[in-house]
């Protein structure tokens, strides 16, 4: 595949040089980018990467307005996230200390699936129990909440 360059391409710049690209509360001047031709059609744009960059979060932005004002999205409480972010913990301190669920669960003297349970989906029952996991694993609890 071989490309062409077109009059696009301005001539006033010398060089693209994307680590001096503009910042990006400079406006995109689409029509001062480099073009390229393949067989006579547009196939592709020079783009500064900080261009690039406020393109894509832009786009990101836009998607998540979406999301934010789609009937059904799930939104969880501030308790809830809390919640599932004590079982990833509890499952990453668990590992740091190279225990399997099993031998963690011997233990706390609790059967294997609750800490399953505890770190795939933990719920309100389990504060007490996350005393106990604290202690078990040698870490404070606030560092598993």
């Amino acid at each position: 595949m071989m490309f062409e360059h077109d009059a696009h391409i301005p001539t006033d710049q010398p060089e693209w040089d994307l680590r001096s690209a503009p910042s990006s509360d400079v406006e995109l001047d689409l029509k001062s980018l480099p073009v390229f031709f393949n067989e006579g059609e547009p196939s592709q744009v020079l783009v500064p990467y900080e261009g690039l960059k406020r393109l894509l979060d832009e786009r990101y932005a836009s998607r998540l307005v979406r999301k934010f004002r789609d009937p059904n999205t799930r939104w969880m409480s501030v308790e809830e996230v809390g919640l599932r972010l004590a079982g990833s913990r509890i499952a990453e301190a668990r590992k740091a200390k190279s225990l399997t669920q099993k031998q963690l669960a011997a233990k706390l003297k609790v059967p294997q699936s609750m800490i399953s349970r505890i770190e795939k989906n933990p719920d309100r029952s389990t504060l007490k129990t996350l005393k106990k996991i604290a202690a078990a694993l040698g870490v404070d609890i606030k560092a598993l909440i």
